[in-house]
This record gives C-alpha cells, sequence and structure tokens, in this order.
C-alpha cells in the first residue's frame, strides 16, 4: 500500500469506526473518527506515538508495531484499546503496512468496534439518540405504513427466534443492514458479538484466512489469530455482498456452516462455533445463481429463512415518515430546528423514482440541511437533479424527429445519469443500474455522458 491509497481506504471498507496511519516509527500522521462513542475521544492525537496515545499496549501487542516490525498485514485481529480515558472498548482491527517501493514507510489501522462494547456505553449514560447515533438498530427503527414492510418487520422478529441462517436481499440503500441489526438485536444472542464483514472488501488471497484465522508457521509472517467465525462464536456474523465472494471461498464456507465447525489455516484441530448467519444480497436472486455469483448448494444452505425487501419506490407511503426522521437526525447533528418541507418538495418525492432508495432520501436531506436557510426545506434547496425533474406520464408524444433507438438512448442517458448522481463511486451507480462496472463505463464513453 502507498501513502495515495490511504484516501480511498474509506470506499474499500463498508463499516469503519476509526482509522490511524502512523510513521515508519509509530508516530501518528493520520487520525479520523467516523463512528463516535462519545466526547471523550481523543480530540487531536496527530504527532503522538501510537503508545503514547494506547498507553497499555507495547510493542508485542500493538498490531501497528507488529507490522512496522514484521513487514506482513495483520488481518481482524481482536484489539483492547482505551479510546476513553476512563474506558476500554473492544474492536476488530485490520493493520496494513504503508510501502514506497521495498521500503515500509508507515502503518494503517483499520479499526471497528465490537457492538458489544457499544452497547455497554449505551445503557449506563447515552441518550437514545446517541444510540441512532451507533448503528444499534432495533425493529422499533424501521418506520413503515406499507404493508409489504410490516410484513418484513414481522419476518424478522420470527428470524430471531431461532438460530436458521437469514439471507437478506434487496435494491442498494434499501435498509438490509437495518434488519439484520433488528434480527441480532430480537434474538437470544443480543449481548454476544454482532461482527458484519463486507465479502467484496477481502482480497481474493486473504479470504480463508480471514473468515477461519491463521496458526503461527502455515505461511511466512503467520501468527495464531482468531478469524471471524471464532469472534462471533455465540454471537451473529453478517456476510455482506455475499455474492461478490470467491466462489471457492464460498465450498469452504459451506463446510463450515454444514459441520458447524473448522480448521484455522494451517491448523490441525477442529474448532466448534455456534454463529448465527445473516447473508446480504444486493441482486436478484436468480440473477446471482444464474450468472453463477453463489454456488446453488451454498444458497440452499443460507437462504433457509429469505427477507426481500421493497424499494422505496414500493412504498412511497412511507416517504413523509422517512423525511421526518431524518429531518430530526440532522437538525441534533447540525444544530438547526428545520420543521419541514414544502408541499413542492414533498410532491417532488412522491413522483420521483428513487434509484437510491432510502439512503439516497437521507442523502438529500443531508444536501438540503446545507443550504436550508428557513424552518421549511424549499426546492430550490435540493440537489439540481431533484428540483428539476420532470413529472412522468403515462403517455408517448410519437412526433418522427426520434427513432426508436434514438429513444431509448436518450432514457438509458437520463437513467445513467441519474444514478451517478445519486452515487459516490462508479461501483456504486453500476450496482443500482444493476450492471457491471465494465459495462457502465463503456456506455459513459460511448453515449458521451460527462462525469463531473
Amino acid at each position: 500500500m502507498r501513502k495515495t491509497d490511504v484516501e480511498i481506504i474509506p470506499t474499500l471498507f463498508n463499516y469503519i469506526d476509526f482509522l490511524v496511519v502512523t510513521d515508519k516509527e509509530g508516530y501518528i500522521e493520520y487520525y479520523k473518527v467516523f463512528r463516535s462513542l462519545g466526547s471523550r475521544i481523543v480530540k487531536d492525537p496527530v504527532g503522538l506515538h501510537i503508545l503514547e496515545l494506547h498507553q497499555h499496549l507495547d510493542e508485542e501487542t500493538s498490531t501497528i508495531m507488529r507490522v512496522l516490525k514484521n513487514k506482513e498485514p495483520i488481518i481482524n485481529e481482536k484489539q483492547y484499546l482505551n479510546i476513553f480515558k476512563e474506558r476500554t472498548v473492544t474492536v476488530i482491527s485490520t493493520t496494513l503496512p504503508i510501502k514506497e517501493g521495498n521500503e515500509v514507510i508507515g502503518a494503517v489501522d483499520i479499526n471497528r468496534y465490537i457492538y458489544k462494547s457499544i452497547r455497554d456505553i449505551e445503557n449506563s449514560k447515552y441518550e437514545d439518540i446517541t444510540k441512532k447515533k451507533n448503528h444499534v438498530f432495533t425493529i422499533d427503527d424501521i418506520l413503515t405504513k406499507n404493508d409489504a414492510m410490516i410484513k418484513v418487520k414481522n419476518r424478522t422478529l420470527k428470524a430471531a427466534q431461532t438460530n436458521s441462517p437469514v439471507m437478506i436481499y434487496g435494491e442498494t440503500g434499501t435498509g438490509k443492514e437495518l434488519i439484520a441489526q433488528s434480527i441480532h438485536n430480537h434474538s437470544l444472542r443480543k449481548d454476544n458479538p454482532f461482527i458484519v464483514q463486507n465479502c467484496s472488501a477481502i482480497p481474493l488471497t486473504l479470504g480463508e484466512s480471514t473468515f477461519f484465522g491463521t496458526t503461527r508457521g502455515s505461511f511466512t509472517g503467520a501468527e495464531n489469530k482468531m478469524g471471524l467465525f471464532e469472534m462471533a462464536d455465540g454471537g451473529t456474523l453478517v456476510l455482506d455482498e455475499i455474492n461478490s465472494m470467491d466462489i471457492n471461498l464460498q465450498s469452504k464456507l459451506l463446510r463450515t456452516v454444514e459441520n458447524e465447525s473448522f480448521r484455522r489455516v494451517g491448523g490441525k484441530d477442529l474448532i466448534n462455533v455456534d454463529v448465527k448467519l445473516i447473508s446480504i444480497l444486493n441482486e436478484d436472486i436468480h440473477s446471482v445463481l444464474e450468472n453463477n455469483k453463489m454456488r446453488r448448494d451454498l444458497f440452499y444452505r443460507l437462504g433457509v429463512v429469505l427477507i426481500h425487501i421493497p424499494p422505496l419506490r414500493e412504498r412511497k407511503e412511507d416517504i413523509p415518515l422517512l423525511v421526518d426522521s431524518f429531518i430530526n437526525e440532522y437538525n441534533f447533528k447540525m444544530g438547526k430546528n428545520i420543521k419541514g418541507v414544502s408541499k413542492d418538495v414533498m410532491d417532488l418525492f412522491m413522483e420521483y423514482n428513487w434509484p437510491g432508495n432510502v439512503r439516497e432520501l437521507k442523502h438529500i436531506i443531508e444536501s438540503a440541511f446545507n443550504f436550508a436557510e428557513g424552518e421549511i426545506i424549499d426546492k430550490e434547496e435540493l440537489p439540481h437533479h431533484i428540483s428539476t425533474q420532470k413529472p412522468t406520464s403515462n403517455t408517448i408524444n410519437i412526433n418522427g424527429k426520434f427513432s426508436l433507438t434514438d429513444a431509448i438512448e436518450e432514457h438509458e442517458i437520463k437513467y445513467i445519469k441519474l444514478a451517478l448522481e445519486s452515487s459516490s463511486t462508479l461501483n456504486e451507480a453500476a450496482s443500482l443500474l444493476k450492471i457491471s462496472r465494465q459495462t457502465l463505463k463503456y456506455k459513459i464513453d460511448s453515449l458521451g455522458i460527462e462525469i463531473e
């Protein structure tokens, strides 16, 4: 990894709570908190040595110091860090060397809180709004009047009462992880680990060691280390974007699920685990199976309980509820007192197709908060692609000026632009459009679409 790669780390790992970058001696050059657990986090540790920040660690227990010494990555290792002055929290750390040529010039440390620790903190001190901020969701956080979503909530509660694997599927931005967290938090496992892993973020060569751990000496630089299954023992393991998992790794996952046991990489002993598995798909199940992105035998094993999340365009009666909820959230975060949106804005919201679903609606409300001056969000304060959309019509005016090919191309350009405006990366836009990144790039070039 080079220094220039540090900026793209948040796009590669979907769940980062805080990120640390040090130089080759262990002095902190960059420190960013993505999810805060309270006001007592050290504000600006840049310039401190990592062992000054975490004084209970030493060169043998700090993953950063070990990576700087051994020049090898450490993936998903549990650490206990004294982030607070009076409290130690448990995190899962992935620590990678930063290299220029063959020289290690620093390390990057990617950390995620283990949710059990978060819940302990919240129960003792913080208010409900802090709980929402820390992503500890229950079924009550799913706001809906829609019949299909009410059925989803009922299925979620039932799925929480058993140990059967659950598969959640739906379009990007529909709230699949919220359902996964609700299942965990309404189950008997709620006080045990809740671990989420985005399968698309695992390097091909590290897949097996990430899930099953390693034994010292199994390969150069290998240490005794737990994998995700051991970390989640007694709790819940969420496999996000499981359709991105390598097919060979899927076969090993299937054996583990069937036998409820596995061996670490290089190990001889069988390790028994008790884990509730929740897998998440952001594509249609039939498409995933037909395109061989997932083994059918693994699908049959993991898809014992299937929960489909409908897109926002099919539950538009929920838009006013969601708008009010997001306004309350951003009033708290930004110190504003927005009361609502204008009738014109709500009409636009009800007309819009929402390719990015609930996540897109949330981002649009956040965007409007940056420009809103009064108590009501007006049309002029919305992003351009929303405020300038034209009402849809069921009639088609054929005037002879355009061929069918022209009309299809014009429609295609419109949807690609909407997807690009609703996404932060080409990968996300391609996912919204349900095409590959390569296909999207080809269409952008061939149709002459400009990317801002």
